[in-house]
């Protein structure tokens, strides 16, 4: 299950210089199937008739999902907010308390037993960037309950927006593939100007593959998913960005772990003009952030750093 790279992904490594670490990580799954089973929060996007990305998750009390095989998940007795059966999807099941997350990018499908998401790209990630929180609820919930346009000047969504650590970035290939990555820091992060109808943050530095900076690139089309802990909200927005390069390694990058002098080191920028802003009512179940836990950044050591 090799992950293959399209031109816009290629190019944006060729920028950064780390083709090698990104030709050596697609071969690289993981335990997905552990880190699925942990998962307190499963986060899905499928794309829309009209091209628009949306979101829907589950969430609760681990395990949320039953693992079959090596490469699909099944959410059994979970009335998802989907009409999609046989879509295209992209997921991230994500414990943010253990540090573990996995994606997950195929087809969703739905029978009597309820939806599973068959994956043809599966891979874990690093330990970096996430803000500890865990799931209060003691049921398994199905979000969001409704979605409601509201406007970027809504002064909730600035207040979520300006508190932020933890949010979610759709993206979606050429081939018609959503992904979905986490995105998280400090609060501030995330830089809205409501006036201008657009949110800007700083892509910081990864394993090198660049996936979703190379979806951005190629195709434009995103949207983000901002966590209310405290409610089990979420603010969507959507639209169109563009990615560009900060930081490019002389030497070729070979390793997907790095250890950083400073916590926060900017691989690239992503600028998004949004289109449509949504409320997302009951998307998860309310979580509380977990303030003495470990957090993971690019200066901690490489073994911290490291899926465990």
């Amino acid at each position: 299950m090799a992950l293959h790279y399209h031109p816009g992904q290629i190019e944006v490594q060729e920028e950064a210089n780390t083709r090698p670490v990104a030709d050596m990580l697609a071969h690289w799954v993981g335990p997905v199937g552990l880190f699925a089973s942990v998962a307190d929060l499963i986060v899905l996007a499928t794309q829309r008739e009209t091209g628009e990305l949306r979101f829907a998750s589950v969430s609760g009390p681990a395990p949320l999902v039953d693992v079959v095989g090596d490469s699909a998940i099944s959410l059994p007795n979970l009335e998802l907010p989907y009409d999609d059966d046989g879509s295209l999807a992209g997921g991230i099941a994500i414990s943010l308390a253990q540090l573990r997350r996995a994606r997950l990018n195929g087809r969703v499908s739905l029978d009597e037993q309820g939806w599973t998401l068959e994956a043809d790209e599966a891979f874990t990630n690093c330990r970096k960037y996430l803000a500890p929180s865990v799931a209060l609820s003691e049921t398994p919930h199905a979000g969001p309950v409704s979605r409601e346009p509201i406007s970027i000047s809504d002064s909730w969504l600035e207040q979520v927006v300006a508190g932020a650590e933890t949010s979610f970035l759709a993206s979606i290939s050429p081939y018609g593939q959503p992904d979905v990555s986490h995105r998280g820091g400090l609060p501030g992060f995330l830089q809205l100007d409501a006036d201008m109808g657009t949110l800007r943050w700083e892509e910081y530095v990864g394993d090198g593959m660049l996936k979703s900076a190379g979806n951005v690139r190629a195709t434009g089309h995103v949207a983000l998913l901002i966590l209310d802990l405290a409610t089990g909200d979420a603010v969507e927005l959507v639209g169109r960005a563009g990615y560009i390069t900060r930081r490019r390694y002389e030497e070729a990058r070979h390793s997907g772990l790095e250890q950083h002098g400073e916590r926060y080191p900017v691989q690239g920028a992503i600028d998004m003009r949004i289109e449509s802003a949504n409320r997302l009512t009951g998307l998860t179940s309310p979580r509380r952030r977990l303030e003495k836990a470990l957090r993971v950044t690019s200066k901690s050591t490489t073994d911290q750093q490291a899926p465990q």
